[in-house]
C-alpha cells in the first residue's frame, strides 16, 4: 500500500532517450489494475493536469487494486508544445498504436507505452483533449469490433465516465479508429475509453474539474473505488463519427459553431483564396452535432474541419 512517482527510461535502437513519468497508487486491498494515460499529444492540457491531480487526491486506503498513470506520454511534444505530432520524426503518435520496437521515434515510443505499460492493464482510460486548434464538445469514444465482452465494459466505461456526447467506433468506419491508443487496448481485449475535454490550448478549472468527476465515476465502476458508480446525466449516441475536410487550401470561413446541430448539406462556411475570392463553399456530409472545430482558419488542401457526431 504506498504512491510513488518515477521517470521511466528507455532508449531507442539509434539511443535516443524516451521518457515516461509515472505514478503508482498500490491499494489496501486486491483488485484490477487500472492504467490512465494522458498527454499522447503534447499540447492536450486538461487531460494531462487531470492524471496529475488524480493521483494525488487518491489514497491508497480507499484503493482496491492499482492505479498505474503516465501523467504526459508524448514528453517531447509537451516540452516543446507541438501539436498532434512528436516532433522528432513528424508522426501523430495516437496512429500507430501498437508501434514496433524498430521504427521511427514515434513507432518505438508507443511500442514501449503499451508493452510496459498499457498491456498488463484491466482498463485503460485515455485522455486527450482539443489540440491549439481545436475546440470542442465534450465527448466519449470506445472502440468496437474486438470482443463482446470487451466492446460491452468500454461502452460502459463510456456511458460512467458520463461526458454528453457518447461514440461507438470502429477499425473501418467512417472515422476508422485504427492506430489509436483505446482501439488498440481494446483490440488487445482491455476494455478501453479515449475522452476528449478542453481545447484551443488553453488549461481551464471547470475542463480538469469536468475530467476527475468522469475518472472518479469510471474507477468505481472497475470496483478501484468500493462505492457504486453514480449514473450519469443525458448522454447522446451517435451513429457514426464523421470527419470533414476541406477540398482547397484557403482561409476557411465557419458559418457555425461548436455544439451546432446540423443538417446534411447545409452550408457550414467556405474557403476564399489569399484575395477575398470565394473558391468553395463546404457542405455538411450528413446530419448530426459538430463535437469538435478546427478554430484557425488556415487551411492546406485535405485539412481537417470538423468531427460530426451523425445522427
Amino acid at each position: 500500500m504506498k504512491k510513488t512517482t518515477e521517470l521511466l527510461e528507455f532508449h531507442t535502437p539509434e539511443n535516443e532517450s524516451v521518457i515516461f513519468p509515472v505514478a503508482t497508487v498500490e491499494g489496501k486491498s486486491p483488485g484490477p489494475h487500472f492504467v490512465i494515460t494522458a498527454g499522447i499529444h503534447g499540447a492536450e492540457y486538461p487531460g494531462i493536469v487531470s492524471a496529475i491531480r488524480i493521483f494525488n487526491e487518491l489514497d491508497p486506503e480507499e484503493i482496491h487494486g492499482t492505479v498505474k498513470i503516465v501523467t504526459i506520454s508524448s514528453l517531447k511534444a509537451f516540452e516543446s508544445r507541438s501539436m498532434f505530432i512528436c516532433p522528432v520524426d513528424g508522426k501523430n503518435p495516437n496512429r500507430y498504436f501498437p508501434g514496433s520496437p524498430d521504427g521511427t521515434y514515434t513507432d518505438v515510443m508507443v511500442n514501449l507505452l503499451f508493452e510496459h505499460i498499457i498491456s498488463s492493464a484491466d482498463y485503460h482510460l485515455d485522455l486527450p483533449g482539443g489540440d491549439m486548434v481545436e475546440k470542442l464538445e465534450p465527448f466519449t469514444l470506445y472502440h468496437t469490433g474486438a470482443d463482446a465482452e470487451t466492446d460491452q465494459k468500454s461502452r460502459e466505461m463510456a456511458y460512467y465516465y458520463g461526458l454528453p456526447n457518447l461514440i461507438a467506433t470502429t477499425s473501418d468506419g467512417t472515422w476508422p479508429d485504427r492506430g489509436s491508443n483505446y482501439a488498440n487496448s481494446a483490440e488487445h481485449k482491455i476494455p478501453a475509453i479515449i475522452t476528449e475535454v478542453g481545447g484551443i490550448g488553453q488549461l481551464e478549472q471547470d475542463d480538469v474539474e469536468l475530467h476527475l468527476k468522469g475518472i472518479r465515476n469510471v474507477l468505481r465502476y472497475a470496483g478501484v473505488l468500493k462505492e457504486p458508480p453514480a449514473a450519469p446525466g443525458s448522454i447522446t449516441e451517435y451513429q457514426n463519427f464523421v470527419w470533414l475536410y476541406t477540398p482547397v487550401k484557403g482561409i476557411f470561413f465557419r458559418d457555425i459553431s461548436i455544439g451546432d446541430n446540423i443538417q446534411k448539406n447545409q452550408t457550414v462556411g467556405h474557403i476564399e483564396d489569399y484575395f477575398g475570392n470565394t473558391l468553395t463553399d463546404i457542405k455538411a456530409p450528413v446530419t448530426g452535432k459538430i463535437l469538435f472545430l478546427t478554430s484557425s482558419p488556415a487551411m492546406k488542401e485535405n485539412a481537417l474541419i470538423m468531427g460530426i457526431g451523425e445522427q
